[in-house]
């Protein structure tokens, strides 16, 4: 099978969909499927065992998605596909499905979250609403990751959709669990003793509202201190300095921590030697960083927005608190510095293997295999 991933944003930008990009392609590839990708230029993505086709995002995308059509038949007669796998709806699925039918290929749309948020910004914006509805009913079939974004589906393109497949994000557990043990053994790597901090591991923005972290952990700094616990951000973004400047105003520099971007061997050790994760966001599709922290056995306190909500259910690895209830926060902080865990860290450890590399494959080989076998 020939399969062309067309998807906004790819390596070197980082980020849960361009990782699960990369990560399904070389398991396509290592099953014989021929492989390229089709994206927005950001820069060289360094050494990749496929080939990468960028193209300039054209101005005023919103007004002229149709303008990423011509780039899509580019990529056809340059190196033919069967099925493209499209990040999005919007705008990658609605220039696909424009020109599928003529060029002979099939449609797959990978619901990701992005274009269905309530509060996504372009949707204040002209044609934006109905290109979303166009590119996902325009496809053969869509993926979607969670219960939440198929209700999202719905409530932006109707009830008459294509058929929905469920893959849950994975990860490669055996590597994964490799860099955790690995990670035991080295010196630490920060001013922080194992076992004593709480890891906040998310892009910097206002999406992620961090603030409210930063609202609650002031609530709830004397315990901090009378524990001995850290709270460290791990994270690079747009409203980092912001942040920094919170912390600093709300006297709460001796508690947080912020080590900006981490990977690698740092950033197992981190996941390794965490008390609880916890994460704030507003909106997510299906979470990497939780789905990473669940595998390291570690306890979540997430904002009850459906996608937690749902992850949790399936897991039992912690609880949500109320969005965007500093208040509540800092009493749920209270409770992940008092109570026992244990319970929570025994579900991660025993629900870890739905989210297996093999198995997010497994379901994206199907839904593409399914689409192309569509007469």
């Amino acid at each position: 099978m020939r399969v062309c991933l067309f998807t906004p944003t790819f390596l070197p930008s980082l980020g849960g969909a361009e990782l699960a990009g990369d990560r399904i392609l070389r398991g396509l590839q290592a099953r014989g499927h021929d492989i390229q990708v089709l994206c927005q230029d950001h820069g060289e993505p360094g050494d990749l065992p496929y080939p990468v086709t960028r193209y300039r995002r054209p101005p005023a995308q919103h007004l002229w998605p149709e303008m990423l059509s011509r780039h899509v038949r580019k990529a056809f007669r340059r190196q033919p596909f069967d099925v493209i796998l499209a990040f999005y709806g919007y705008p990658t699925g609605f220039a696909a499905a424009r020109v599928k039918e003529k060029l002979g290929f099939k449609l797959v749309v990978s619901a990701r979250g992005a274009d269905l948020y309530p509060n996504f910004h372009a949707l204040t914006k002209p044609r934006v609403k109905a290109t979303i509805r166009a590119g996902y009913r325009g496809a053969d079939r869509i993926i979607s990751l969670s219960n939440w974004l198929d209700d999202r589906l719905r409530e932006v393109s109707g009830p008459d959709l294509p058929p929905i497949d469920r893959v849950l994000n994975g990860i490669d557990l055996e590597t994964f669990d490799r860099g955790l043990e690995a990670a035991k053994d080295i010196a630490p790597p920060f001013d922080l003793a194992p076992g004593r901090f709480l890891l906040h591991l998310a892009r910097v923005g206002p999406v992620k509202r961090q603030d409210l972290a930063v609202e609650a952990i002031r609530q709830s700094a004397g315990l901090f201190r009378e524990r001995g616990f850290k709270y460290v951000f791990v994270g690079q973004g747009e409203t980092l300095n912001e942040l920094c400047a919170e912390v600093e105003q709300g006297g709460i520099g001796d508690v947080v921590h912020f080590l900006g971007r981490q990977t690698g061997a740092n950033k197992h050790w981190l996941l390794a030697h965490a008390h609880s994760f916890v994460t704030t966001s507003r909106e997510e599709g299906m979470p990497n960083a939780v789905i990473e922290a669940v595998a390291a056995g570690l306890p979540v306190l997430a904002s009850d927005i459906g996608p937690h909500t749902e992850l949790l259910g399936m897991t039992q690895a912690g609880w949500t608190f109320r969005f965007p209830d500093a208040g509540d926060l800092a009493a749920q902080l209270v409770k992940l510095l008092g109570d026992d865990l244990t319970g929570y860290r025994d579900a991660a450890k025993r629900c870890r293997g739905m989210f297996g590399l093999e198995t997010m494959i497994d379901g994206y080989e199907q839904s593409l295999t399914r689409a192309v076998e569509i007469t």
